[in-house]
This record gives C-alpha cells, structure tokens and sequence, in this order.
C-alpha cells in the first residue's frame, strides 16, 4: 500500500495546488456554462415585412389544386426541395419531419399556428416563415418556408456542441493548472535539491535558476543564497580559527616544555622567568581569544553610558606612554577640550589602546604617533597614525582577521597575539561604526574608527 501513498496528489504540493485550481477553474467554468444556456434563448420569434408575405403567398398561390397533403408533399419535393416544411394544422403533426433540425422543439410551430399572421421564426442557422394556411378538400395544412443561414464560424461558441465544449474547457483547464502548478512546485524542488546539498557538506551550493524569477520564490531563493554564503564564511571563519589557535598555542606550549626540561636538566632555575614569559603569553593569548569568542558570537551586551571621549583617549595614553617613552616616540592628542558620546567605555576604551599599541609597537624610534578626533555631523571620526613601514594595500582589510600578520616585522614575536585589530574590528560593530586602514601620504599606517553619536 506504500505505492499508493506516493500517488496520492494531496502529498505534494504541486499536486494540491493542481487540483485546487482545476476544482476552481471548472466550477466556474461550469457555472458560466450553465448561466449561459439558461438565460440565453436559442429560438426566437420576429415579425416577418408585408412584402415578404405576399411574395410567399405567390409562390404558394400555383399549389393550391393539389389533390391532397401526399401530392403537395411530392410537388414540393421535385419543385423545391428542402424548402417547404408542411405540417398538418388539424393534429399538428409534421408531414416533412427530416426538414426540421434534431434539436427543434416542435412546440414552436403549435405557437406559431396560434398567431393571426406569418412570422419569422429563427433557431440556430435555420429560418421559418409561416404559416402559411392551404385548404386542401377537407384538410388544412401550414406551410412554413425554410432557409438555411450561412454555418457560423467554428470558433463561435455557441456553434460548439455542448460536449465538445465542455471536454474542450476540461483540457484547457488541466493544462493551465498544471503549468502554474508546476511553475511553482519546480523551483522549490531546486531549493530542496541545494538544501540538501548543502546539509550534505557542499558549501558551495547554491540555486541558479530560481534566483531569475521576480517573484516571492526568487526573493526566497536569493535568501537562501545569502543565508548559505554566510553559513560558509563562517564555517570557513571557524575553520581557519582553530587552526590558527592550535598553531598559536603550540609555539609558547612548545617554548614552556622546553624551558621546563632545561631546568630539570641543569638542577637550576634559570629558565624560570623564560617559563614564566611563556605562561603569561599564554594566558593573555587565551584572554583575548575568549574575548574575541564573545565579541563575534554577539555575547557581549553593551553597557552604554555618557562619558568624556577626550577624557578617555587621556587615560589611555597616560597609562601607554612609558611603553612609547623606551623608544622615545611622542603620542600628540588632537581633540576638543571636551567631547561626550554614549557607548560602552570599557570595551570602547580597549579598542582604542590595542589600536594605540600596535602604533607604538610597529612605529620607529624617534618618531610621532597621532591621535586625531574630528566630529563630521552625526559621525565621529577617531584617526591614529604612526610612522612605520605601512602596511600593503591589498592587505589593509586582512589586518582585522584574527591570526593575520602582514609581515616577517609583524609576527608572534614581537610579544602580539594576532587578536587585537580583531577584537577592535567586533567591538566597533557592536557599536555600530566602521574601521578601516589606510597608508599615510608620507610614511606609516593610520586606523579610522567611525562612530554614530547617537
């Protein structure tokens, strides 16, 4: 019985859809059919012009001295076949019954007999004329002059026999309801293909022909898209993560198991301040990794408060400026007196110093890091600058990937974990802003931070 739950249309969506729309388009089909035949009149009664009358009673004037019915019925036959309906006006019965269309209603000429002239009677191609009363001895018979109207064409719909019609609307309806049927239950199967695919493992799936429709389908395929390119980016993110992170924790692991087996060889403690750089490298790398974590995940929940910016960019220089003050380079501040804004100070306050340290760390001896803030209408623009090497310009936005070293000048060992232009790149988008890096015109590498005020 399985079978026969795959042939049930109700399990499909295109064949729900098939047949509610057939239902729909026939019962108004159907209805209007009906309609139709009902208030429409197929026979008709018209007054027949005096002068066609007495041209009529002149043709029949000649075939007044016929014997009887039988020999008007043969005189008409061999003068004008076909023409001449004769009927028999005592017992209304028809003497040339093969004249009368099948579907005639023969009750029509009992009302034509009733009224006091000739008149016009018109069914379908066929016209009567009549009657026209003989008096043959003792019976009296009415004569009706038949004529033919040109056949209408074929594609009139009342010439259409009501079968034909009706088998013809059924295929008509069919076929449309299964197109639409199918044009919508086809590009969902795509979407069920691709979604399957890419459950499957194939991140690079994607829908190609739904996409091209203008439709709510297209929009839901053009989402699927979407929705896929960011699952991949970020398995590839993650990915790229982990690999980066066990590579990173390897070397200071590596380091530490090293210093640990040189002290237990030489009996002494001279490699514990080396054991102790190590683990404090260590538990940093995995402070900022944590942060990160949380920071892309979106678990961080903005404490947003008013504060004085140019306040802050004060602390924060304050506590870096022994680090500058080794290599003797000078931190110039360029802000208002004052300047408040709302956000979260704190995580505000250490992207801005991991900004500040990488300036610091990367900029030469003997030379100048600026930190800028200008406000450009609803926007505030925070820019520090060094003077150092700079960085490539096809490189600038890989600076804010976690684990991204530009250079042989930039790696692990000048004390940097790869994290903090990646944590400052999550925490500026938790607050709405962009960050970007740029070359300066002369020499070094200056970072934008762009922050909304409100």
């Amino acid at each position: 019985m399985s079978w026969l739950t795959h042939l049930n249309p109700f399990h499909y969506l295109a064949g729900r859809i098939f047949l509610w729309f057939w239902l729909v388009l026939l019962s108004a089909v159907f209805a209007t059919l009906a309609l139709s035949r009902a208030l429409v009149e197929q026979t008709e009664i018209r007054r027949l012009p005096h002068n066609v009358i007495q041209q009529l009673q002149q043709q029949l004037a000649p075939l007044a001295d016929s014997k009887n019915s039988e020999h008007l019925v043969a005189r008409l036959q061999q003068d004008s076949p076909d023409r001449w309906l004769v009927v028999d006006a005592q017992t209304q019965v028809v003497l040339t019954p093969q004249l009368l269309p099948r579907d005639f209603d023969q009750h029509w000429l009992t009302e034509l007999s009733q009224l006091s002239r000739p008149r016009w009677l018109k069914h379908h191609n066929t016209s009567l004329a009549g009657p026209f009363i003989l008096q043959l001895g003792d019976e009296t018979l009415a004569l009706y002059q038949k004529r033919q109207r040109p056949p209408q064409p074929w594609w009139r719909l009342s010439e259409i026999p009501q079968h034909v019609l009706m088998l013809f609307t059924l295929l008509i309806s069919a076929v449309a309801s299964f197109v639409l049927a199918v044009s919508i239950s086809r590009p969902l199967r795509e979407l069920l293909q691709r979604n399957l695919q890419f459950a499957d493992g194939q991140l690079n799936s994607r829908v190609t022909s739904l996409i091209k429709r203008k439709d709510e389908l297209g929009q839901l395929g053009h989402s699927f898209n979407t929705m896929a390119e960011r699952i991949s980016a970020l398995l590839t993110n993650q990915q790229r993560l982990l690999r980066d992170i066990s590579h990173e924790l390897r070397s200071p692991l590596a380091r530490a198991q090293l210093a640990l087996g040189l002290t237990e060889r030489q009996q002494n403690l001279e490699q514990v301040p080396r054991l102790k750089q190590e683990l404090d490298r260590l538990d940093i790398m995995l402070d900022e990794l944590l942060t990160f974590s949380k920071l892309d995940a979106g678990q961080y929940q903005l404490q947003q408060q008013r504060f004085d910016l140019t306040e802050l960019l004060s602390d924060i220089i304050d506590v870096n400026r022994v680090e500058a003050d080794v290599k003797q380079q000078q931190i110039l501040l360029l802000a208002p007196q004052q300047l408040e804004i709302t956000a979260d100070s704190r995580l505000l306050a250490r992207a801005i110093e991991n900004i500040l340290r990488n300036a610091i760390k990367y900029g030469p001896p003997n030379s100048e890091i600026t930190c800028a803030v200008t406000q450009l209408q609803q926007q505030l623009v925070l820019q520090i600058c060094d003077q150092g090497p700079g960085i490539a310009t096809d490189q600038l936005e890989a600076i804010f990937e976690p684990f991204y070293r530009v250079s042989d000048s930039r790696t692990s060992s000048t004390g940097g974990t790869g994290l903090g232009l990646a944590i400052v790149a999550q925490i500026i988008r938790q607050h709405g802003g962009k960050v970007y890096a740029a070359n300066a015109a002369e020499q070094g590498l200056c970072i934008t931070v762009q922050l909304p005020l409100h």
